[in-house]
């Protein structure tokens, strides 16, 4: 039997929503050729550019192996570039090209017709509101991740020392 309480609360509603604004990103999107990490991938570059590949890894929430095949694809296709630092050999920053701005254009349509479609109903006022509360949750929990880090370090060199 499910426990009716926990899937009312706020953390799985917000998961579920989550997860449903990805499958309509992902419906809105399939005509264009692109696998979801691909897209998602120029997406985040388009955000952060000159990221490198772990840091993307752990944005996509996949294996450094796994972002290193896509991103091979994107390089392929013309629409990423690779370039390694100079203070950091073992590094490779990545960056969108100049063919993949229509691209990015359309997926960033696509974003804002499903935002649209996930915030229907919702007037400015209850729009801002949804929107600083959600900050409020992500910050708990990067403030969380970070003292379960520190804890993690702290216990680690008690060991060592």
């Amino acid at each position: 039997m499910k426990n009716t309480n926990a899937l009312n609360s706020a953390t799985y509603i917000l998961a579920e929503s989550s997860r449903l604004v990805r499958e309509d990103f992902r419906r809105r999107a399939q005509h264009m050729s692109l696998t979801q990490p691909q897209w998602r991938t120029l997406l985040i570059l388009s955000r952060a550019p000159g990221i490198n590949q772990a840091c993307l890894a752990s944005h996509l929430e996949v294996s450094p192996v796994t972002v290193t095949q896509s991103v091979d694809r994107l390089v392929k296709a013309g629409l990423v570039l690779r370039e390694r630092p100079e203070n950091d050999r073992r590094s490779l920053n990545l960056f969108l090209t100049d063919s993949a701005q229509p691209l990015l254009a359309e997926l960033n349509i696509i974003a804002e017709q499903t935002r649209e479609a996930a915030l229907a109903g919702f007037n400015a006022a209850e729009r801002k509101q949804l929107e600083l509360m959600l900050l409020r949750v992500k910050q708990n929990l990067s403030d969380s991740a970070a003292a379960m880090d520190a804890a993690l370090q702290a216990v680690s060199e008690e060991k060592l020392a």
